[in-house]
């Protein structure tokens, strides 16, 4: 069974009703709506996996704008009454994938949803490793889609994530994803150096403005031309810089550190922050103009304690490196504990354990203390299911 977020689109309550009843028991986000404004705002804002929709809500409109997103969802038309076949070959030109007709039955229903939701194209970016960022859950699906529709333009990315969370991976698939994939991708950190040494960082700099400027020097800026540049801890850019960086972004040209001539630059920008940047804006310490300027498009990685249900393919994946096996309960203690450093912790856990584990096989005794002692003293809200492959071994 595929999890999915579904927008049910009826100007009918007691027909939205009924869809969410059938649909809830499996677990899938419902986003029932009655009017056509509703059900575009939300299409926009996060596009669902699937749309169930009766004509009279959002006909043409919504189809239009379904049509218009990559990998977009798979679509349900709601009748009253069984298609004749001229309709039934219009609403499949028109993107429709099936049809439900009134009075709905629940088996129709489940088994219409299933079959749309698994026949949705998948993206190549999907068979991409995504190095650690793997998950089968809803929430990473949805950052891989994300990943790979603003992959196809060259506007400013802002990729929001707890430390840990895989920001940076996200930054290096959408250059691997864009048509710059033959250019340098690069990135720069705004923590750990002076204003004046990240301003030389980022737009370089001109001999003689400070000690260590001994002769000209490129900023990444200009180094990766052509190519795209990831800066992270975007909320920590001094104000100064928030300024220069917003004047790029308006004309791409920039002045070196101690420099008056302008010089061009071909760069894509996507940035990363821990945290959103509103509250920086309403503290005064982030432009509100640069803010609206870096985040055309967004993408927020989930922390991983949301998703506990992709850490055993994570595990597979760290584990896989290393010919290693796990045991079950080692899994599902994994799966318990909150992972406050998100992926990277539980990466290093991992490694940890391989090389306490006996043999090839990682056992609960060989988990960090801190981890088996967190998920003894807790209530365990998660259960590990053992996979096919693991009853072979």
């Amino acid at each position: 069974m595929v999890v999915a977020r579904i927008l049910i689109a009826d100007h009918l309550s007691e027909r939205r009703n009924i869809l969410c009843t059938f649909l809830r028991a499996d677990e899938h986000l419902l986003i029932p709506v009655a009017r056509e404004a509703e059900a575009i705002k939300s299409l926009r804002e996060t596009p669902p996996d699937l749309i169930i929709l009766e004509g009279s809500v959002a006909g043409t409109k919504l189809l239009t704008e379904a049509k218009a997103i990559d990998l977009g969802p798979a679509v349900i038309m709601l009748m009253g009454g069984p298609p004749s076949v001229e309709q039934l070959v219009e609403l499949m030109n028109q993107g429709v994938s099936d049809v439900l007709v009134s009075p709905l039955d629940i088996n129709d229903v489940q088994t219409k949803v299933e079959r749309a939701l698994s026949r949705r194209p998948t993206p190549d970016a999907l068979q991409i490793r995504f190095h650690d960022l793997v998950g089968p859950s809803a929430k990473m699906q949805q950052v891989f889609r994300k990943t790979v529709k603003v992959a196809a333009s060259d506007n400013p990315v802002l990729l929001i994530g707890e430390p840990g969370t895989g920001k940076r991976l996200v930054a290096e698939q959408i250059h691997r994803l864009s048509a710059r994939k033959d250019r340098e991708f690069r990135t720069a950190h705004c923590t750990g150096l002076t204003e004046a040494e990240l301003e030389s960082e980022l737009f370089g700099h001109e001999p003689g403005v400070s000690p260590w400027a001994v002769g000209p020097r490129p900023g990444l800026f200009e180094q990766g031309e052509g190519g795209t540049l990831y800066i992270d801890g975007i909320d920590e850019l001094p104000t100064l810089l928030q300024g220069k960086l917003l004047r790029f972004l308006e004309g791409q040209t920039l002045v070196r550190l101690g420099g008056t001539r302008p010089f061009s630059a071909d760069v894509r920008l996507l940035t990363g922050t821990s945290r959103p940047l509103h509250h920086k804006i309403e503290e005064g310490n982030f432009r509100s103009d640069l803010y609206y300027r870096l985040s055309a498009s967004q993408i927020e990685l989930p922390p991983l304690r949301s998703r506990p249900n992709d850490i055993p393919e994570l595990v597979d994946l760290f584990l896989s490196r290393f010919d290693v096996q796990i045991a079950g309960e080692a899994v599902e203690v994994l799966m318990n504990y909150p992972w406050p450093g998100n992926v990277d912790e539980l990466k290093n856990a991992v490694e940890q354990a391989i090389t306490l584990c006996d043999g090839n096989r990682v056992e609960l005794k060989d988990l960090p203390a801190r981890v088996l002692k967190a998920v003894a003293m807790a209530t365990r809200k998660h259960k590990f299911v053992t996979r096919p492959k693991d009853k072979a071994e």
